[in-house]
């Protein structure tokens, strides 16, 4: 008899695992997939790879602004590919390693729950395997959202999935969505030469953000050559000869591929949850409370599944919470406090509430927007484009969120998330002291600004 059967290796798997490991238990993690799940080898990762590429190359673009000369720089997309596969092999071995020093089987099939506590495998190589444990916790991530009137065949109308796979660039691309996967994907393209039209139906880009940070993120993609079209909705979308064929309700539109970004759907399918009695609701996701347990004993949901964030670090901190809370140790998840990062460049970051969310639950807010062009750093860096925007409480000054646009955003928002944690006030940020010429400096200074601007 197992202590965790796991379903899933992604983030919420392997948190799960090693924290059970640590916690001296025993544990069966079962992947259908390769070893890391969505995140190792067809999301994060993989994904980061590229934007990394991309960013290095409009760097080396730009390498007159630091004085540099160089020669028109070119890149070659097959080793930029091979890059990626590489370091998504590396660190899938390493996992591999981790799993194996904290002694946790990992069991190649496919699990479905027979009962509470009971997990049937039908195995990679054969056969089945039943596996008996006192907890299961089912981690077993999302898919891209597909649409009937939207139809993918995997060459002309792709996913993300597709997309990280292509062996060769089109001459032009029409993304659909502009969340973060499509504002990522938009990035990658258009620094590597790519015609990108990038379709959202709101009227600003990265929705679930700052009305702001969305609006000026279409802005710097405009510089770059992008064309990013808000507010419009698809009417059809057709294969036309060797591309495809977009129609808005203003215009049509014209591509080598479209690229559907437009969310992602969880994989509940087929696992015998209805049969185990838990409860999914109508989109999928398993209903879950703050310990991450679902609506039967012994069987836990993580990551994807549940609809609290499809974010990496929500996935893995809800593993370990479910551990935690099934050996009794009432372990809670705290969604108030969830930083999240868009790695296009320039990045995007945010944690807590936005001025829009913080209005529609009546709470009396002020804003405030510190730019960095009023950073040393900033200009050190030839990166001056951007601001940090602040969502404080009126009465108390306790800041209730941070939003950023700007360089090293995905550092900053470490240190924001602590400073909305601690239910920090204006007094307190501003009070800090960063190193000089940094641009942590930007956080202390936007709080400064506001206090001035209160005055």
């Amino acid at each position: 008899m197992l202590d965790f059967v796991i379903l899933g290796s992604g983030p919420a798997g392997v948190g799960a695992s090693l924290r059970a490991a640590q916690l001296g238990r025993k544990v069966c993690i079962v992947e259908q997939d390769r070893l890391g799940g969505i995140c190792l080898n067809r999301g994060c990762i993989p994904t980061k790879v590229l934007l990394r590429s991309a960013a290095v190359f409009s760097q080396i673009k730009r390498a007159s602004d630091w004085g540099i000369n160089v020669k028109e720089p070119t890149f070659d997309f097959k080793r930029i590919q091979g890059r990626k596969n590489r370091v998504v092999n590396a660190l899938s071995k390493s996992m591999q390693t981790l799993l194996d020093d904290c002694k946790a089987e990992v069991v190649g099939g496919r699990g479905k729950l027979r009962g509470p506590n009971e997990v049937e495998v039908v195995l990679h190589d054969g056969g089945t395997r039943t596996l008996k444990a006192s907890t299961v916790i089912v981690a077993t991530g999302s898919s891209p959202v597909k649409h009937a009137s939207l139809p993918v065949d995997g060459h002309k109308v792709v996913t993300s999935d597709h997309a990280l796979r292509f062996e060769s660039l089109p001459k032009s691309i029409i993304i659909i969505g502009g969340g973060y996967i499509g504002c990522e994907f938009g990035y990658i393209f258009n620094q590597f030469g790519v015609e990108v039209t990038l379709l959202e139906r709101l009227d600003h880009l990265l929705g679930d953000m700052d009305t702001d940070i969305g609006k000026a993120l279409a802005k710097e993609f405009i510089r770059s050559g992008m064309r990013v079209i808000t507010g419009e909705t698809i009417t059809s979308l057709d294969v036309k000869g060797k591309g495809v064929r977009v129609c808005t309700r203003a215009e049509a539109l014209e591509a080598e591929k479209a690229l559907l970004c437009i969310g992602r759907a969880p994989n509940t399918n087929d696992l015998g949850l209805a049969e185990a009695g838990v409860h999914v609701d109508e989109r999928g996701y398993v209903k879950v409370d703050e310990h991450c347990l679902s609506s039967v004993p012994d069987v836990y949901a993580a990551g994807d599944i549940t609809d609290k964030g499809q974010l990496a670090n929500v996935a893995y901190r809800q593993g370990v919470v479910a551990v935690e809370s099934a050996l009794g140790l009432n372990s809670m998840m705290d969604y108030r406090v969830l930083p999240y990062c868009v790695f296009s460049q320039p990045e995007v970051a945010a944690v807590g509430l936005g001025e829009r969310e913080a209005r529609e639950k009546g709470l009396d807010v002020r804003t405030g927007i510190f730019e960095f062009r009023q950073l040393g750093k900033a200009w050190v860096s030839a990166d001056t484009e951007g601001f940090i925007k602040l969502t404080i409480e009126a009465t108390s000054g306790k800041i209730l969120g941070v939003h950023i646009l700007g360089p090293y955003a995905s550092f900053l928002i470490g240190e924001a998330a602590l400073v909305v944690k601690a239910g920090m006030r204006l007094e307190d940020l501003a009070s800090s002291m960063p190193v000089h010429p940094t641009f942590s400096e930007a956080l202390t200074e936007a709080a400064r600004k506001f206090l001035d601007k209160g005055k």
